[in-house]
Formats: C-alpha cells, sequence, structure tokens
C-alpha cells in the first residue's frame, strides 16, 4: 500500500493506493494518527484502492469515531464501484460520509 498526504486548507487528503488488509493496516494507522487533533476534515480519497478486508473496514469506523470526539470529520472520497459495494452490504455507508467524486477534494 501506498499513501501519500497533502493539505488544502483545513482538510487534510490521504490518497490511497493499493489494498487495506491486516498487514498493510499499520502503514495506513500511521498515516491516520498524524491527522489527529489536526485539520477540520480528514478525507481518503481512495480512487486507486482495490480491496479492503474486514480489518480495514473496522479501523475505518473507529477512525471516524476518533475523530467524531476531536470535532473533526473523515469522508470517503472516489470509491471503486466493488470496494463501495462492500461497504454498502455492511451498511456503513449509513455510518460512513462517502462522497462520489472529488467533490471533497476542492475545499
Amino acid at each position: 500500500m501506498e499513501i501519500r498526504k497533502s493539505e488544502r486548507h483545513d482538510t487534510v487528503i490521504l490518497e490511497v493506493r493499493g489494498e487495506i488488509e491486516v498487514f498493510s493496516l499499520p502503514t495506513l494507522q500511521k498515516k491516520a494518527e498524524s491527522c489527529l487533533g489536526g485539520a477540520d476534515q480528514v478525507v481518503l480519497d481512495l480512487k486507486d484502492l482495490t480491496y479492503i478486508d474486514s480489518a480495514g473496514l473496522g479501523f475505518l469506523v473507529n477512525f471516524n469515531d476518533r475523530l467524531q470526539t476531536r470535532d473533526q470529520r473523515l469522508s470517503l472520497s472516489n470509491l471503486q464501484p466493488h470496494v463501495e459495494k462492500t461497504f454498502r452490504i455492511m451498511h456503513l455507508d449509513k455510518i460512513l460520509d462517502i462522497r462520489k467524486g472529488s467533490e471533497l477534494l476542492l475545499g
């Protein structure tokens, strides 16, 4: 997995490439931890995410909760159709802010 971090206004953007699974999760956790208490919004741009397992899904739910306790917001952007389907099947689209395209990346 590769993660590129950038900032725009009061938003931190983490572009994730590859797979979020139990073995690569520590890399994402480390990058995500650096966003706690910082910008108002954290956007995970997942246009290049090819796979996510249950450990990755659990992390996103937990990270969303942690951000909310700090008055920050997590948004997911640009999900591939097969990845978005996983979120819908697990009803995570009711818990997480999932956006189409790059609407969140414009500030």
